[in-house]
């Protein structure tokens, strides 16, 4: 051990972080060397599976047991409620766990699916068109992806849900790849190189059979994990713990046809079959267990599964050796390699562990952070005390205890059995051999101390229940008072949300967009997307291509602060509105806004998914502007300026007036005519004159035209004449006479 928190950068050393000499793991260094061989790559698997295994049987399966029960409305184990001594009393759980983790989840739904796009990507560059079209076409096929391939929904809320119970989520994102052969075929041969068909010795054309094949899956598959499956050196950074971590393991459960159907293919390896079925988990798995509720779990080895559907386990290895990572597949048992060690870019084409772990509860320096039911585990215990103590008060309060005399000849079974008109026989008054005992009945101490729970639990979760305002002290539970105590809850939730979409949602988007970027295809989709994305029209791009998805992008989750609470979420978004438009002016703000986001935006806010069904196509808000202006103003110059209806006690005083301004109109008038007769007389006069000389122009024009063709045809003339003179007094060849054929 080093004596450090977390490993040392990477940078340490040629090859990153290498401890010198024989390492943990019982083997050399890999510093120098050029490749894992599959004895060391064994050793080094094995070994860190059980050192991990054993920290985390020590370190996190107690908490994790109590944490899933208490989500279940389960007592923990080794509760007073499941002893004898609370056999006949009130062992009720008070779902309070159960609701807080419901509401999160519900508040993840809802900022993660008010609005149609759930990530925004926006290039690094934004003056680079190349990046611009690439961000716009991966927007729309990572949309559709999320929307077609992947049930994101239930991914999503899921990872939330392990986030609150087990304190970590962890997901697996890959590309699957399936197909089928459909037919055989056969065609000519030809070159590589040139293209040419190839010959044979007799001169014709070569041929090959070849398997038409058709896909099945050709898309991108995100896997939700059970935190029990995964395993990383628990002494890695705690910010970042798949790439920190010298190696990633995954425990995949696997039915025993598929392995064997892998085998087949020739992707693995083959292994006796006996080794496949005793790679079942022999362990009690104590966090399985406890997650399917004392039933034996689904993934287990049991006598009643049909055979060839019983589970065996394989372990996803991923181990940083020799400066860089290697992946390879072996059995959970005895660790049988299935496939030899590869470097992980060979295998995962973009070159990146596929493995993202986030949380919620921020734990320093911890890479397993507490879940919700660990936090509020005391104030879960006491809420449950308080309320079986008062039901069981109240109990007897409604069926008291009953005391019989000895002796008095009633059956004490016939005493428990309640029954309207049953008769009873005993001897002697019944006032002398039975009385009832009533304890006194819960005081308002029991309910105030129930308050106080629910106030410290609210304040503790950021919750803001009814509890909350009935036992607040804020002024008679004003609409401000209020609305103050769910700013500070909506604070607390919101936080929750932003750590979630740091650690979990954005790295997500970032590995499918390397998903897609390395494995798209889709002929299909990549026509559909760059026709959605407008890239010829905005682009002059015709055509996607892998230089055009490999850009530098940058990738955002679309939540935000009030996500949770669409009423302050709205009023937020109008106030920033609001103070643009006074700051640039309302015209600027509405010519610069971009009106299908808004409304987006806006109708997601208000519950619906999308708005733009509500608006006619084509509809843009900035010509209808224009329209609407250009029509207010020829109707102004039509109609004249409106004029308010005057005031009828002022009626007589405009008549006085208005005759001395009648006048003054009149002589107004007359000057004004002389004004324009003149200036209609001077525009005359300049249009005259322009005519003139236009007239002049065009007359030196056409002389000038004539003049030239004179010329021309002169020059034509004189060079005519010289070379009829010149042929003329050249000398003449003399031929001799053909000879006379004999």
């Amino acid at each position: 051990m080093t004596g450090r928190d977390t490993p040392p950068s990477v940078q340490d050393g040629a090859f990153g972080y290498e401890p010198p000499g024989p390492d943990s793991f019982g083997t050399t260094s890999g510093a120098g060397k050029k490749s894992l061989s599959p004895e060391e790559g064994f050793k080094i698997a094995r070994a860190a599976f059980l050192s991990s295994t054993n920290w985390l049987n020590a370190g996190r399966r107690a908490a994790w047991a109590d944490s899933l029960r208490a989500f279940q409305n389960r007592h923990a184990m080794g509760s007073k409620y499941s002893s004898r001594d609370f056999a006949y009393r009130s062992n009720l759980y008070m779902p309070k766990t159960r609701a807080t983790i419901r509401k999160n989840e519900a508040h993840t739904a809802t900022a993660f699916f008010s609005n149609e796009d759930v990530v925004s990507i926006k290039p690094t560059n934004d003056d680079d068109p190349k990046q611009l079209a690439s961000a716009e076409v991966l927007q729309q096929i990572l949309d559709y992806r999320l929307k077609k391939s992947i049930p994101w929904f239930l991914t999503v809320v899921g990872a939330r849900q392990d986030c609150e119970v087990m304190g970590i989520c962890v997901t697996k994102a890959d590309w699957e790849y399936e197909e089928k052969k459909v037919r055989t075929e056969v065609r000519a041969v030809t070159d590589p190189e040139t293209g040419e068909l190839q010959l044979d010795e007799d001169g014709f054309a070569k041929v090959e059979t070849y398997d038409v094949m058709e896909v099945l899956k050709d898309q991108p598959r995100v896997d939700l994990i059970s935190p029990e499956n995964i395993r990383f050196e628990p002494g890695c950074d705690w910010r970042d713990v798949v790439n920190s971590s010298p190696y990633l393991i995954e425990m995949m459960p696997l039915y025993i046809e598929d392995v064997k159907a892998k085998m087949a293919s020739g992707e693995w390896k083959d292994v006796p079959e006996s080794a496949l079925r005793s790679s079942s988990d022999i362990e009690d798995d104590t966090t399985r267990r406890a997650r399917e509720q004392d039933r034996v779990p689904g993934k287990d080895k049991d006598a009643w599964k049909p055979q060839g559907f019983e589970i065996c386990w394989v372990h996803n290895n991923i181990i940083k050796w020799g400066g860089r990572d290697w992946q390879f597949y072996t059995l959970a048992s005895a660790g049988e390699l299935l496939t030899e060690p590869r470097p992980l870019e060979e295998v995962y084409l973009h070159g990146v562990r596929p493995y993202v772990v986030g949380f919620v509860v921020l734990e320093t320096h911890k890479t397993y952070p507490a879940g919700k039911p660990e936090l509020t585990r005391d104030l879960q215990r006491a809420a449950n005390d308080d309320w079986n103590l008062r039901f069981d008060v109240l109990k007897l309060q409604l069926n008291p205890r009953l005391f019989v005399k000895t002796g008095a000849g009633i059956d004490p079974q016939d005493a428990r059995t309640f029954m309207p008109g049953k008769i009873v026989l005993m001897k002697g008054n019944p006032a002398d051999s039975v009385s009832w005992e009533r304890p006194p009945s819960p005081g308002p101490e029991a309910y105030q101390e129930s308050d106080r729970i629910n106030l410290m639990w609210d304040d503790l979760v950021g919750d803001f229940t009814n509890s909350s305002v009935q036992s607040s002290q804020v002024e008679q539970q004003s609409a401000t008072g209020m609305n103050l105590m769910s700013g500070e809850a909506s604070g607390t939730k919101e936080y929750e949300l932003r750590m979630f979409a740091e650690t979990w949602a954005e790295p997500m988007f970032r590995l499918l967009i390397k998903l897609i970027q390395a494995y798209e295809t889709d002929e299909t989709i990549l026509a559909m997307a760059g026709n959605n994305a407008q890239l010829w029209q905005r682009f002059g791009i015709d055509k996607v291509t892998d230089d055009l998805l490999d850009a530098e992008l940058t990738v955002t989750a679309n939540v935000g602060i009030g996500a949770t609470n669409p009423i302050h979420r709205l009023k937020n978004f109008l106030t920033a509105s609001e103070a643009i438009g006074k700051m640039f002016g309302p015209q600027i703000m509405a010519q610069g806004a971009n009106f299908q986001e808004i409304l987006k935006e806006v109708f997601g806010m208000v519950g619906y998914r999308d708005g733009m069904r509500f608006i006619k196509q084509g509809f843009d808000p900035h010509v209808a502007m224009l329209q609407q202006q250009l029509q207010e103003a020829q109707q102004k110059g039509k109609a004249g300026p409106q004029q308010q209806p005057p005031d009828q006690s002022r009626v007589q005083a405009a008549q006085i007036t208005g005759q001395y301004r009648l006048a003054e109109r009149q002589l107004e008038a007359r000057q004004e005519d002389k004004e324009n007769a003149s200036e209609l007389q001077i525009a005359r006069l300049k249009v005259n004159a322009d005519m003139a000389r236009q007239e002049v122009k065009q007359q030196h024009d056409l002389v000038k035209l004539r003049m030239d063709q004179q010329h021309q045809t002169g020059m034509a003339n004189m060079q005519h004449n010289l070379s009829m003179f010149a042929a003329a007094a050249a000398p003449q060849p003399t031929h001799p006479a053909p000879a006379r054929v004999q």
